[in-house]
């Protein structure tokens, strides 16, 4: 019987979906493979008696359930996973932010590209990083400064001919919460003339006073702000208008009480500032078109840190006016030259108070709410951001605007 069964065994061939063994590691132990004896022996106790199957595995005893499926090969699997691969890395490819061709300057661009390149900046996140692509872009000189040269022509919809140039990179949240804006501009000439509140706003306002005792006056209700986002969005190219973003502006708060008096300026409704230390807040608006606060252009000096730190709470300075050496009180020509007798400025969204003499009240006890603005003498002469104000927002003198507007926005 034992030599019948070893003729048997001498005459099986091996299982052909049976797999190689794999080659034994540090600390792992060799697989054992039976004599073909011993198998057949123990497939075959008695004589005539059909061998019990095998498995796939190898191992004795173990029953197959119909036919051993065909195991995928391995290189094909191998294949597989570099394929999986090689598509992922494609598609992180196409996803990341591209740059265009490198010109020698802004004006070179067009606001598409501008907005990729702007993207390129935004992913940098850092300041650092930030320069780096902009000077690769030719968008800031090559130690990574501003300086007003950086500019770029565009014609509104009149036909008016102006420049628009780089304030700042990466400064600016964008509003849908995906990180900063890459690169922030400003109006290098006034576009307008015009008012920050509209006396009838105003007169409302004031009124809402003495029904109610307080109000609150800010950019947000700001007459010009609602000018710039209705009006004069719609002067812009439009090959500019689509690629400008909304970003998050902070505002600090006027809060205003009533005070009895029996005119301003022609008549009204006067109120004067409640300086409770609680009310003095801020708000954050949304904005495409905006004019900036006043530290985003000057820092604030020593004497007007005394009571006007409420300032502080509107952002910070951008890199232009920083590099260009920008300070509170100090003609600049960066922030423009009027070359007329009246001279000249351009609004700031900051809130201020101007002193006058109501019924014989001294200056400082009746205050008045009016807006920041920069201030030229004119003659040539450039100018500050001072400390000087228009009182009420609105000309006084036949109600024709004399203040001028330099819109800012992201891309």
């Amino acid at each position: 019987m034992v030599l019948r069964a070893i003729r048997l065994a001498r005459q099986e061939k091996p299982d052909e979906g049976r797999t190689r063994c794999s080659v034994p590691t540090a600390g792992s132990k060799t697989p054992t493979r039976q004599s073909s004896a011993s198998v057949a022996e123990s497939r075959s106790p008695l004589r005539g008696a059909t061998p019990e199957p095998v498995a796939a595995s190898g191992t004795p005893g173990s029953k197959l359930a119909g036919k051993p499926k065909n195991k995928v090969p391995k290189p094909v699997v191998i294949g597989g996973i570099v394929a999986a691969v090689m598509v992922i890395a494609i598609a992180v490819v196409v996803l990341l932010p591209k740059g265009p061709q490198v010109k020698s300057c802004l004006n070179d661009y067009s606001w598409e590209e501008i907005a990729q390149i702007s993207k390129l900046i935004s992913k940098k996140g850092d300041q650092n990083g930030a320069i780096e692509i902009a000077k690769k872009y030719h968008l800031c000189t090559a130690d990574g400064k501003l300086d007003g040269t950086q500019t770029k022509d565009v014609t509104l919809s009149d036909g008016t001919q102006t420049k628009v140039m780089i304030m700042g990179f990466n400064h600016d949240d964008k509003s849908d919460g995906s990180g900063k804006a890459g690169i922030t501009f400003i109006f290098a000439d006034d576009i307008a003339k015009k008012n920050m509140f509209e006396k009838a706003d105003l007169d409302n306002l004031f009124q809402k006073i003495q029904d109610d005792g307080s109000a609150s006056i800010s950019w947000e209700n700001a007459s010009l702000r609602s000018w710039l986002s209705d009006s004069f969005s719609n002067e812009l190219p439009s090959d500019l208008r689509e690629q400008i973003v909304s970003v998050d502006k902070a505002d600090a708060v006027m809060p205003w009480v009533s005070y009895t008096i029996d005119s301003y300026y022609g008549g009204g409704i006067g109120a004067e500032l409640n300086d409770d230390p609680d009310l003095m807040t801020t708000t954050t608006t949304s904005d495409k078109l905006w004019v900036p606060s006043f530290v985003e252009v000057a820092p604030l000096s020593d004497y007007l840190m005394d009571g006007w730190t409420y300032l502080l709470q509107e952002g910070s300075q951008y890199q232009l006016f920083d590099d260009t050496g920008v300070t509170a009180d100090t003609p600049n020509s960066i922030l423009g030259t009027y070359d007329s007798q009246d001279g000249g400025g351009w609004w700031l969204r900051s809130w201020s108070t101007y002193g006058d003499r109501f019924g014989g009240k001294e200056a400082d006890d009746m205050l008045n709410p009016c807006f920041r603005c920069t201030d030229s003498n004119g003659d040539g002469e450039a100018a500050a951001c001072e400390s000087k104000s228009q009182p009420y927002s609105y000309s006084i003198h036949d109600g024709e605007p004399f203040v001028g507007v330099r819109p800012a926005f992201c891309i």
